[in-house]
């Protein structure tokens, strides 16, 4: 049997794309239905730091892993949200359902300009590259429509599976997926998330982006010296 080729686990937002908030795409659904409304991202982001999954990622999901039981939740939550800063019930709903909408169109991801020169040269030395995120249901057909595609082998999807970054069994998926390679490396730019839950089911991993606020073994500040680092561990 071929042994699998080394793999990079990457992480998506902040990473790989840059995406806007909830809250920012929040006031954009309210930006569409209500211009000249005076609710702030500050305004409404208070009330989005809990009850998503990501937020008890020490719990498996599985209730969750259907795409409209997925969304149903979301949008109760991105409802309560909006009730909170004085919106009525049936708008709360509506305007839910529009930041539904807008999380589905591949324009607001935006490639950070390091992102594709890594993947390539990474690629070149016979790296593949897999995206392991906590995300939304339809991480893979955002990735198809991006030009990070031709490099991208394959996705594992937090909605998808239930398991929520750091929790082991999300990185035991990934494992899985790739076929359990020798050599192996996890890149993101959250410390709890993608660092030290990597760390912590021995897969050595690289904060990129955020500087740490603690020490780390691997820091990069983009994609590029990201690629050194795992091109210097051969």
């Amino acid at each position: 049997m071929t042994e699998p080729h080394p793999t990079i686990f990457w992480d998506f937002d902040g990473t790989l794309v840059l995406t806007p908030k909830w809250s920012t795409s929040l006031v954009k659904a309210l930006d569409i239905l209500y211009p000249g409304h005076d609710i702030t991202r500050e305004k409404i982001r208070i009330f989005l730091q809990e009850g998503f999954p990501w937020h008890t990622p020490e719990r498996h999901h599985p209730e969750l892993c259907e795409p409209g039981n997925w969304w149903s939740y979301a949008e109760a939550l991105l409802a309560r949200a909006y009730q909170k800063v004085g919106l009525s019930e049936s708008d709360s709903q509506e305007l839910s359902q529009i930041v539904h909408e807008l999380s589905l169109q591949p324009g607001q991801y935006r490639l950070f300009e390091d992102t594709l020169p890594a993947l390539q040269r990474l690629s070149e030395a016979g790296w593949r590259h897999i995206v392991l995120s906590n995300h939304i249901p339809e991480l893979s057909e955002m990735i198809d429509n991006l030009p990070i595609r031709s490099y991208i082998e394959s996705c594992v999807c937090s909605a998808v599976t239930g398991y929520e970054k750091p929790h082991p069994k999300s990185f035991a998926l990934a494992l899985e997926q790739a076929g359990h390679p020798e050599k192996v490396w996890m890149v993101g730019d959250n410390l709890t998330a993608d660092v030290r839950g990597a760390e912590a089911v021995d897969i050595p991993a690289i904060l990129v982006r955020q500087p740490p606020t603690e020490a780390v073994n691997h820091f990069a500040k983009d994609l590029l010296e990201t690629a050194s680092i795992i091109e210097d561990s051969l």
